[in-house]
C-alpha cells in the first residue's frame, strides 16, 4: 500500500473517531485518539484516556464498542490495540 493511501486510511480512522466522540459523551478530543495504523497488518493503535464518563463500563468493553464502530467505517482495520494515555505499554483486543 502506498504512503498516500496509508495516510488516507489514517484520515478516515481519525474522522470515524471524531464521529464516535458524541456517542461516548466525551468533550475532550484526546480521550480517544489514533496513535498509529499499520496498513500491512491492519492494526490500529489507539490511545485511551479513561473510560466511559457516564457509566461504569470497563475500558475493555468500551474498547470493543470502539473497535466495532471503527471496523464498520474503516474496513482496512483488522484489530484495535489500546495504549493507555498514562503508559507506553499496549494491551490488545481482538474480535
Amino acid at each position: 500500500m502506498s504512503d498516500e493511501r496509508d495516510l488516507a486510511v489514517e484520515r478516515r480512522i481519525r474522522e470515524a473517531i471524531i464521529g464516535l466522540r458524541p456517542l461516548l459523551r466525551v468533550d475532550h478530543p484526546d480521550t480517544v485518539d489514533l496513535v498509529s495504523f499499520d496498513a500491512a497488518t491492519g492494526v490500529a493503535i489507539l490511545r485511551l484516556d479513561g473510560g466511559c464518563p457516564d457509566c461504569d463500563m470497563p475500558v475493555a468493553a468500551l474498547l470493543q464498542g470502539i473497535e466495532a464502530h471503527l471496523k464498520l467505517r474503516v474496513p482496512e482495520i483488522r484489530e484495535i490495540r489500546a495504549r493507555p494515555a498514562s503508559s507506553s505499554a499496549s494491551s490488545a483486543s481482538s474480535s
